[in-house]
């Protein structure tokens, strides 16, 4: 019932001997829709915070606030310094005023379209929430419902307290349909009414779990003021809505995760039944084997027999090799292809256990009872904002592939930082040969070779974010981190190469 006018006509008052005769001190905004108000004099001060989110619309009195040291921006400029001279309702309106002789700030509580006038002169200058446009041609003089409470007019309104006087609000409606009121005789009903609006101005104001307050709904807790009622309801609900939004993020980024997850695992699955039934380079080069004899250097191909199928075969060669060194490559080939085969099936395994881990994680979540225990789970578990923001400003883009984790520098700067900083001596580094481009790191798995076709997929990578990213092939050097080193004085991004080898790859993304 905060956003009501039986509330506020309390409030008021309130805010007239709390606030009459101090000064307006500081006046600032450093959060979205959240408006501060400190004011002082040499032996007291205190503040007003404004939460005018649409999902909260709420004010709370503390009697201390300390301003952030950034972020932060002052409004309101013209009332700075001025003394507040009164606080008062509007009759049967959702909006009071805090003045400053003929200046105010109209405090207009109506729900998700709560807003702060700043008024001169009884028009209104400005407004807080600027989106609001229509607020600026607000009339406050006419805010003010000049209502005769009188037998006659609530019987020309048909008997309906609500139709007579709406700043009733919905409570009070909902209360008289509980109380059997709308079956009652006219004569009763005038009665009713007046009991009621008598309770509005003397009951107390009762604190409720949900949390909400109200002037009509017992309670065994009640507020003493309503500075102290509007104190409770603003610290329980901002509670509630703040810690009920974080958990949300928070499983929701976890959800994002495992969709991430299973979208890996479909990719990596089709992957591996497309390596998995291709034809083994092995028995390929078991075929070149057993015709060595037939064969000579200089062939782009050979029309062999397949002993497997026992079927002509075709077979592609390079023909600036031997047909043995053909066979030798196929039979490395074939051995990348084994650890290829490995690889993908540990990291579906991985990823299938990092989605029962996160499964694990929501259930977790979802029983925290209160925002301490979440962040600091969220902060263990690497679920914070914070942490999003720190991998945003890396130097680098990082992808996986098999397992393999490929760091991509961002810009000339960025190299020089991925390279001297984040690099390990025995990680390997790639660059495009002879021209500018990104520097390309693959991180070292200890007792691990790194395995051609990750040297190649780098290396494309590389290419592609090269001044030769349209060539069809791509010269691409490569050699462990420990053999690069950087010039004094030399520009950024620019590094010497002590030794080196070549691969030549077509320019392409890791997709």
């Amino acid at each position: 019932m905060f956003h009501n006018y039986f509330f506020l006509k309390r409030l008021a008052p309130e805010l007239e001997k709390e606030l009459k005769g101090l000064t307006l001190l500081e006046c600032f905004s450093q959060n979205k829709d959240e408006l501060i108000l400190g004011f002082g004099n040499e032996n007291h001060e205190c503040y007003i915070r404004a939460n005018l989110d649409p999902n909260i619309s709420l004010l709370s009195f503390p009697d201390q606030f300390a301003r952030a040291g950034k972020n932060s921006v002052d409004l309101f400029p013209q009332l700075l310094d001025k003394v507040v001279t009164g606080a008062s309702v509007f009759q049967f309106e959702r909006s009071f005023q805090i003045t400053f002789g003929n200046e105010a700030l109209i405090f207009k509580m109506h729900a998700r379209r709560a807003n702060i006038l700043y008024v001169e002169n009884d028009i209104v200058r400005s407004v807080f929430r600027k989106n609001i446009t229509q607020d600026l041609e607000i009339n406050p003089a006419e805010l003010h419902k000049d209502i005769e409470i009188s037998e006659n007019q609530f019987t020309a309104h048909g008997g309906n307290p609500i139709e007579l006087i709406p700043a009733l609000g919905k409570e009070v409606k909902i209360y008289l349909e509980k109380t059997a009121f709308f079956e009652q005789t006219d004569s009763l009903k005038w009665e009713k009414v007046q009991e009621l609006l008598d309770l509005l101005d003397t009951n107390p104001i009762y604190l409720h779990d949900e949390p909400s307050i109200s002037l009509l709904n017992e309670s065994t807790e009640t507020a003493e003021t309503a500075i102290a009622a509007a104190n409770w309801l603003y610290d329980k609900t901002v509670r509630s809505f703040y810690f009920d939004k974080e958990k949300a993020e928070g499983i929701n980024k976890l959800k994002q995760r495992i969709k991430k997850s299973e979208s890996y695992i479909s990719k990596t699955r089709s992957k591996l039944s497309q390596v998995e039934n291709s034809r083994s380079p092995e028995e390929i080069a078991n075929i070149l084997m057993a015709n060595l004899n037939s064969l000579q250097t200089g062939l782009n191909k050979a029309m062999l027999h397949d002993f497997y199928n026992d079927q002509p075969i075709e077979i592609k060669l390079n023909r600036e090799l031997s047909p043995q060194k053909n066979a030798e490559n196929l039979y490395r080939k074939a051995k990348n292809r084994h650890q290829e085969i490995n690889a993908l099936k540990e990291n579906i395994a991985a990823k299938e256990s990092l989605i029962d881990k996160h499964s694990r994680q929501i259930l977790h979540i979802q029983e925290i009872e209160n925002s301490k225990e979440l962040r600091k789970y969220f902060k263990d578990h690497g679920l914070t904002q914070k942490e999003k923001i720190k991998t945003e400003n890396l130097p680098y883009h990082e992808f996986e592939v098999d397992g393999w984790q490929i760091f991509l520098g961002k810009n000339a700067k960025a190299n020089d930082e991925l390279t001297l900083k984040v690099a390990n001596k025995n990680d390997l580094w790639l660059h495009a040969k002879d021209v500018s481009g990104s520097h390309v790191v693959i991180r070292q798995k200890p007792g691990q070779n790194y395995p051609t076709h990750i040297i190649e997929k780098a290396a494309g990578l590389a290419a592609a974010n090269s001044k030769r990213k349209t060539d069809s092939l791509c010269p691409v050097i490569y050699t462990p981190r420990k053999f690069v080193r950087k010039m004094k004085g030399a520009p950024a991004g620019q590094v010497i190469v002590e030794k080196e080898e070549v691969v030549m790859v077509e320019p392409q993304g890791l997709n």
